[in-house]
């Protein structure tokens, strides 16, 4: 026990004593407690304490009363899982409370009962009626109930007990509150791996090598790039009238000219500058050429069943009536594996090399920009690449995008004693960055003084819950249990 008997003597601590009086439980009745009732079937053994099925049968009573029935099945083996755990914990760390003479007083019990709102009447007064009346509406008598919270307050004890043990240095809260107060600005460019693959230079007989030793591998990237480049589908180029409805005039009456006029010899172009009220009108309806996959249903069986030169008939859409001109039709096409395995093999092979090149251009854009104070926009040219500056951000939430890609230079930034170049190409996934930081603003020592008390607060709450869910994990994975029913 001498673990348990160092951090309770951080028990007494002021500090705890009053988070101790804030914390207002929100109760939920597990039905755990010693008093028990009637037990039967033996669903785990917890040190050799039984928890039984009666006792989970309660649990799950309370999880229907609290979060309603479960929509499924598994829904139904999710909680019941839950409630198993619970079980189990609770009763470890009852078992760890009563190891280490911890007691709940009558007095204590009284005052958490004359806390809960349910039990006040109008005037916020306590009510001995309200009380016993609830009770019974739950189903439970005053000893039972005062019982489970004896256990509550027995467990929030304990944990109070383990997590005083928690402690916070002076150099945590001050890198926190620099972390979160520290505004900066950044410049940076970015250079894409994708940017220097014409770079990478490829022997052209060590890719006839590599089509032969990594067929497979290649195929893979194949197939992985068949949709999007190795199978065009059947496509055609379209010219396109569109007649909206205005709640004014028929849209048919305003097609039927449209189409007279085409059926006259009209050219196209022209009757779709005239009256097509469509985004195409101005570049005389050509909306280029588009797969069948691109067109609503309707359209495409249209335009893939009309003759090239032929006009569609005139189809209804959501706000107006259609013409389509069908002026030329591809059929689909498939590129054979054998055709470009050689120019995959030559890609993957500059992919392999990308990162040196790109880092090698990126080196070279952090030196001129080391010796000229700016990124040389010649340079930067070169790639298609070009510096961004972000707007002020505090260095421990940087939202600039891209920023965060790097850790290596988030601590760079954020141990930064004023603004300037920093002179490291920082690896970002797929590429390389250089950033500069050109403006910075840190608290003075007075504000941290000020503030600190506050930032210390919020950490060690975050600290003792984090400690007490660890905590209570090693203390379940440290207990003799056997389980002998699972959901």
């Amino acid at each position: 026990m001498a673990v348990m008997e160092n951090i309770r003597a951080g028990a007494n601590n002021p500090w705890m004593k009053a988070v101790f009086a804030a914390i207002m439980l929100v109760f939920v009745f597990w039905g755990v407690g010693g008093a028990g009732g009637p037990t039967n079937q033996t669903i785990a053994d917890v040190n050799g304490d039984r928890i039984t099925d009666t006792q989970f049968q309660q649990v799950m009573r309370n999880y229907s009363r609290t979060q309603g029935e479960a929509k499924s099945d598994e829904d139904q083996s999710r909680i019941a899982a839950q409630a198993v755990a619970e079980l189990i914990e609770t009763r470890v760390l009852q078992q760890t409370a009563a190891k280490n003479d911890i007691e709940v007083s009558d007095d204590e019990i009284a005052r958490y009962v004359l806390q809960i709102d349910g039990f006040r009447d109008s005037d916020q007064k306590f009510s001995d009626k309200l009380y016993k009346k609830n009770l019974k509406r739950m189903g439970l008598t005053q000893g039972r109930f005062e019982g489970q919270i004896r256990d509550q307050i027995t467990l929030t004890k304990l944990s109070e007990l383990a997590w005083s043990g928690v402690r916070i240095s002076e150099e945590q809260v001050r890198r926190l509150y620099m972390q979160t107060q520290t505004q900066v600005t950044v410049k940076m460019v970015r250079v894409p791996n994708s940017m220097l693959l014409d770079d990478v230079v490829v022997d052209e007989e060590a890719i006839k090598t590599f089509v032969t030793t990594n067929e497979a591998d290649i195929r893979i990237r194949y197939e992985a790039d068949f949709k999007r480049l190795y199978k065009k589908p059947q496509r055609a180029k379209l010219r396109q009238i569109i007649i909206k409805s205005d709640g004014q005039t028929d849209p048919r009456s305003r097609m039927d000219i449209v189409v007279a006029a085409l059926k006259a010899g009209d050219d196209f172009s022209e009757i779709a500058r005239e009256h097509s009220q469509g985004v195409s009108a101005s570049n005389g309806g050509d909306v280029g050429t588009m797969a069948a996959e691109q067109l609503s249903p309707s359209v495409a069986q249209a335009v893939f069943s009309t003759d090239v030169g032929d006009l569609t008939e005139v189809l209804a859409i959501p706000d107006g009536l259609l013409l389509t001109k069908v002026e030329a039709r591809f059929e689909s096409e498939i590129t054979p594996f054998d055709d470009v395995k050689a120019d995959i093999a030559r890609a993957i092979t500059a992919e392999k090399g990308v990162g040196i090149a790109a880092a090698a251009y990126a080196q070279k854009v952090l030196m001129q920009w080391s010796a000229d104070g700016s990124p040389s926009t010649e340079l930067l040219a070169e790639q298609s690449v070009m510096a961004l500056e972000s707007p002020p951000f505090a260095v421990g939430n940087p939202s600039f995008p891209g920023l965060s890609d790097s850790p290596a230079l988030m601590k760079a930034i954020s141990t930064a004693t004023g603004p300037g170049l920093i002179s490291q190409v920082f690896a970002v996934p797929g590429g390389r960055l250089i950033a500069e930081i050109t403006s910075l603003e840190a608290p003075d020592e007075e504000k941290f003084e000020a503030d600190k008390a506050i930032v210390r607060l919020g950490l060690e709450v975050e600290a003792r819950k984090q400690w007490l869910a660890a905590w209570r994990s090693d203390l379940v994975a440290r207990a003799d249990i056997v389980q002998y029913w699972r959901p």
